[in-house]
């Protein structure tokens, strides 16, 4: 049974990750729809023949021609681009007889983060190009001070100015994948800080426990790019392969994405806010560009929208987090539950269920199943 303090910011749903027992399949890359501004990058190339004739195969598209810019103050600093990216690039694909996926060099990226590698000891890393004085900056070295900051989101390892230009900086984060569950909600309210936009893209795990060898920024299902992960044999230990969760163990989630994150100096400062955005702000009904709202409380109905979306509309087996679902999702925002009493409640409805029953393995649900458990979270009986 999960412990009952919420001050040390227990993940909201640690033991759901018991319950997903193999979910390799919704890993997904950090992503983002934010075009690049800074200096150097140009806009986002939205041209017909990206993805036509393979010219993104030997071509630099998007953002990309600006990160090849940077790559010799980023090598400066300590951080190495993937090839494609360095001054000089020829494409391995032009080497007669080669195709596409045979080639790492070949995998394009867009938006303002990227993959890196530190040249001092080889770890992987995550760039990310953001504004200097953005509350995202802000939020980023509050959180790498905070002495407990690490277990429930990723904290930035070094701020970079961007070199010719104090407004733009580069975020240097560890890379990890990003997975479907929610954590640290209750660390970041009791550090007075309000998310805004919590969903599966802003959500990650340290799948370093499943996939010991490593894995592609882009193509996560592969070690290099190129060559596919294979299912993990314990008697050939050293070939790149991927683990069950089951085999895996326990893996720790983190929040990230403090873009549109808001921040009070205390408890007794924080405020009402006004702003309509975020990924899923469409279901949330108090959002408003005048009209002002609880913040802490929007960050609670994002939560239950994820449960509702992405785990009961996909899976079946998890009933049993419907009756804190349905508490997220009211209307009114005052009668959602705050962080810490979600987190008891889920500490509940946990308690009332076996091992046996916590270890099963979930299913991709049916489209009946799926119409059952819309109708129950909107409070209508199972039939």
């Amino acid at each position: 049974m999960l412990p009952t303090h919420a001050a040390g910011g227990l993940l909201f749903f640690s033991a759901l990750e018991r319950t997903c027992s193999w979910m390799s399949d919704v890993m997904l890359p950090m992503k983002t729809n934010t075009p690049m501004k800074a200096p150097g990058f140009r806009q986002p190339l939205r041209s017909k023949t990206v993805g036509c004739d393979h010219l993104e195969y030997t071509t630099l598209v998007y953002d990309e021609p600006g990160w090849m810019r940077c790559q010799p103050f980023l090598e400066e600093r300590g951080y190495i681009l993937r090839p494609r990216y360095r001054p000089g690039w020829v494409p391995e694909m032009l080497t007669p007889g080669k195709l596409p996926q045979e080639c790492e060099d070949a995998i394009f990226s867009k938006g303002p983060v990227l993959d890196a590698t530190r040249i001092s000891d080889g770890a992987q890393v995550v760039l990310k190009i953001v504004r200097t004085g953005s509350m995202e900056v802000h939020i980023s070295e509050l959180l790498a001070r905070h002495p407990g900051a690490k277990k429930h989101a990723v904290t930035v390892l070094e701020i970079i100015p961007v070199p010719d230009d104090i407004k733009w900086s580069f975020l240097v984060m560890p890379r990890m994948p990003t997975e479907q569950t929610v954590q640290g909600l209750v660390f970041l309210h009791s550090q007075n800080i309000a998310h805004r936009d919590i969903c599966p893209n802003n959500i990650v795990v340290d799948a370093s426990p499943m996939i010991p060898s490593g894995f592609h920024f882009v193509k996560e299902n592969t070690s290099d790019g190129v060559h596919p992960l294979r299912v993990f044999n314990p008697d050939d230990p050293n070939t790149p392969s991927i683990k069950t969760r089951t085999e895996a163990g326990p893996l720790n989630y983190y929040l990230i994405d403090f873009g549109l994150s808001t921040w009070y100096p205390t408890f007794e400062t924080r405020a009402l806010v006004t702003g309509y955005f975020g990924q899923r702000a469409k279901r949330i009904p108090e959002l408003s560009r005048t009209i002002p709202y609880d913040a802490f409380k929007v960050d609670m109905r994002l939560v239950g929208e994820m449960l509702r979306k992405d785990f009961l509309h996909r899976y079946s087996g998890l009933d049993f987090v419907i009756p804190l679902t349905r508490r997220l999702l009211r209307d009114s925002p005052a009668r959602r539950p705050d962080a810490a009493k979600a987190l008891a409640q889920f500490q509940r409805l946990m308690g009332q269920m076996s091992d046996e029953q916590l270890n099963q393995p979930i299913q991709r649900s049916s489209r009946r199943q799926t119409r059952k458990v819309s109708l129950f979270v909107r409070g209508f009986a199972l039939t």
